[in-house]
């Protein structure tokens, strides 16, 4: 068994004269101890510490401090040829040559400077890339009985409250409205359940599993049963194309990432990477709006629908828009707001701007090649308006 020692002599020079000193060194896990003739105990940390050695095995060991922000250095010079194996079995590492030190750090330097150029391209990648391409293959086998209870969990989070059903004369409308559309999906998987809000927001969603729920207010704005057709073709979609299932799964996946890359402890990463991943997943959205209308268009003309009835509501929707930014810039006294939102909002905005949807939607509802039935003629669509209310408990 080969003894360990951690005591070894070894010749000091303070680096003012050239007299040679006697002194005791005692290697500890942190540093150097050093006693010097008959002065007090030192200590060297191996931080401070340069080593300079050739590598033979015989060649004493030369170890140099700095002294002050000066030239002179103190130095010691062990003769014992086991020093430097001992000094790595109790600081493994503490003592490595100078030269290789300054290697070390170059090197160092070279692998950050390759991480600033590399990764972030690769962030980028996997962000625009590899989460989506991961998230739509998961989507597509997820089961629509999870699915349903994923859509249930969302409307309960979203609105609070229980939603009552449609009364008798709306549900009527709906299921015709719906069926006619649906009927051109015969073997799509899903039991649609619409909603109709109480609210006066001029707005749809659709929701995983077949949950869709409208707004009173939107239907308040319809003028035939063809327009509000239009937007249940197109949320008819989002469902149909697993849109909602797809970008919960996609954030799901985008904060496992961000947990991977930063973990909890790093904040200000976590914010830089988080609003980096909120923008790319507000581009998806877009891309998913666009499917939805163009899916909901083709719908409507299979079901030998008039299409001028989808474009005209997503006209109005565009106007709403319109009035809603003029309403924020009196609001907030910028009058040219109007003028300076729509640039930014075309890139934020979750769903396209107005006047691209609507310019998309007609070059789609040319494709026509039959002449369109009137949905409901019987109906007096007026009676469809409600004045919102509130919502029961």
């Amino acid at each position: 068994m080969q003894t360990r020692i951690y005591e070894f002599e070894a010749a000091y020079f303070d680096g003012k004269s050239a007299v040679r000193h006697v002194a005791k060194i005692r290697l500890t896990p942190h540093g150097l101890i050093l006693t010097i003739a008959q002065h007090s105990e030192r200590t060297w940390p191996y931080a401070s510490i340069r080593l300079n050695h050739s590598g033979g095995a015989r060649d004493p060991v030369r170890l140099e401090r700095p002294l002050g922000s000066g030239s002179a250095v103190e130095t010691l010079v062990i003769e014992d040829a086991r020093f430097l194996e001992q000094a790595h079995d109790i600081a493994p590492g503490a003592l490595v040559p100078f030269l290789h030190r300054a290697r070390n750090k170059v090197l160092s330097r070279f692998l950050l400077l390759m991480a600033l150029l590399f990764i972030p391209p690769f962030l980028y990648v996997v962000w625009t890339v590899g989460i989506p391409a991961m998230t739509d293959s998961v989507a597509e086998n997820v089961p629509v009985a999870w699915e349903e209870k994923l859509g249930e969990t969302v409307l309960k989070t979203m609105i609070h409250s229980s939603l009552p059903e449609p009364d008798p004369e709306m549900k009527q409308v709906l299921d015709e409205i719906s069926g006619q559309l649906l009927h051109t999906f015969p073997n799509q998987p899903y039991t649609f359940k619409i909603y109709v809000h109480p609210g006066k927001m001029v707005n749809a969603m659709a929701l995983p599993g077949g949950t869709i729920v409208v707004f009173q207010g939107l239907i308040n704005i319809t003028a035939t049963p063809e327009e509000l057709a239009g937007v249940l073709a197109h949320e008819f979609q989002h469902v149909l194309l697993r849109h909602s299932t797809r970008g919960i799964i996609r954030q799901l996946a985008t904060s496992a990432l961000l947990a991977i890359l930063v973990g909890d402890s790093n904040g200000v990463m976590n914010s830089v990477l988080g609003a980096a991943g909120q923008l790319e997943s507000l581009h998806f959205s877009r891309s998913m709006e666009t499917e939805a209308d163009q899916g909901g268009m083709k719908m409507i003309l299979a079901a030998g629908i008039d299409p001028a009835g989808m474009v005209r509501i997503f006209e109005k929707l565009q106007k709403e828009e319109r009035r809603l930014l003029a309403d924020l810039a009196n609001a907030t006294g910028d009058a040219e707001l109007e003028k300076k939102i729509p640039e930014w909002m075309k890139y934020l905005s979750t769903h396209p701007a107005g006047e691209d949807r609507v310019a998309l939607l007609q070059e789609l509802s040319r494709a026509s090649t039959r002449e369109p039935q009137p949905l409901l003629p019987k109906l007096d669509w007026q009676s469809m308006y409600r004045e919102p209310g509130k919502i029961k408990n």
